[in-house]
């Protein structure tokens, strides 16, 4: 009787150990599993006293590799899609040029006023065409490709106001007054032809949308900041949430596509450049916080 309870003590001790051992090796798969990055070429490691775990384990582990191999294909389709909406959006551009340039020279023409009219239309479309024919190219751009920062120390105060003067007719056209608070010499660290890039798209956002006032500031302290308020014509309320999501205009927008402010928040992302956009009232402001010094 004694032997017999002996070997029951023994087997009671050996499945106890084995389970705690188990238990030990699953926790050990779910520490793995937390800690693993899926974009890396790690794999949970296998245990080799439980055959059922290491089953789970290479099971788990088929799994990981499936998914790499799928959001690698899945990355691969995306690039190629922007790669061909960059290539057909470039070949665009030539024959929209060449035909906004005839129109051009048509309306010169003595024409009728119907016929006036016409190209008139003709022309306004075509270059909207061109604009977004543009901006697709910009934006799968930047998304396709690795942009190779070229990083300089220049003057963002004399940046910017030479964008805005550049714009003084358009300005005059559109009856929007900009009012500029510049503090002198604002030096800072970053790429200067997308930082201009940034500065063109918010003021042609401006152009498009806004009306009789644009107050623009630029303070540097600890950080650099830049920031555009204007007025803008609300037919609804413009949402602070989605102003820079692909294709977003309000029902007020006149023109535009929606993909300029989707190219400065892409931008200021490759720039750590930290871009906001808030309304209150009949008020719009856009907030450029540069990376401090």
């Amino acid at each position: 009787m004694k032997v017999i309870l002996i070997v029951l003590l023994l087997i009671i001790l050996i499945l106890t150990l084995f389970l705690i051992l188990s238990q030990r090796e699953i926790s050990k798969i779910n520490q793995r599993l937390k800690q693993i990055d899926l974009n890396s070429n790690q794999l949970v490691e296998i245990s080799l006293f439980n055959p059922a775990i290491n089953q789970l384990t290479e099971t788990i582990n088929q799994q990981i590799m499936e998914q790499r191999t799928e959001r690698i294909t899945t990355f691969n389709q995306e690039q190629e899609l922007k790669e061909t909406i960059s290539e057909i959006s470039h070949d665009l551009r030539t024959p929209l040029t060449s035909m906004i340039g005839y129109l051009q020279l048509l309306e010169r023409e003595e024409l009728s006023a119907e016929q006036q009219e016409a190209v008139q239309i003709l022309l306004e479309k075509s270059l909207a065409m061109k604009s977004l024919t543009q901006s697709f190219f910009e934006l799968s751009y930047y998304e396709s490709k690795t942009v190779e920062l070229e990083l300089e120390r220049f003057n963002l105060s004399q940046l910017l106001i030479d964008e805005m003067l550049k714009e003084t007719a358009t300005f005059e056209q559109q009856l929007i007054v900009p009012t500029l608070e510049v503090q002198e010499d604002c030096f800072i660290l970053s790429d200067a032809k997308l930082v201009t890039r940034i500065l063109q798209n918010v003021i042609a956002n401006v152009l498009q949308h806004g009306k009789d006032q644009l107050r623009v500031e630029l303070l540097q302290q600890e950080q650099t900041i830049l920031t555009f308020s204007n007025k803008y014509e609300s037919a609804e309320p413009i949402d602070p949430q989605k102003i820079f999501q692909r294709f977003y205009v309000a029902s007020h927008a006149r023109n535009g596509n929606g993909l300029g402010l989707a190219i400065v928040e892409l931008l200021s992302k490759q720039l750590a450049i930290d871009v906001t956009a808030e309304v209150s009232g009949e008020d719009f402001t856009i907030r450029l916080a540069f990376p401090k010094k």
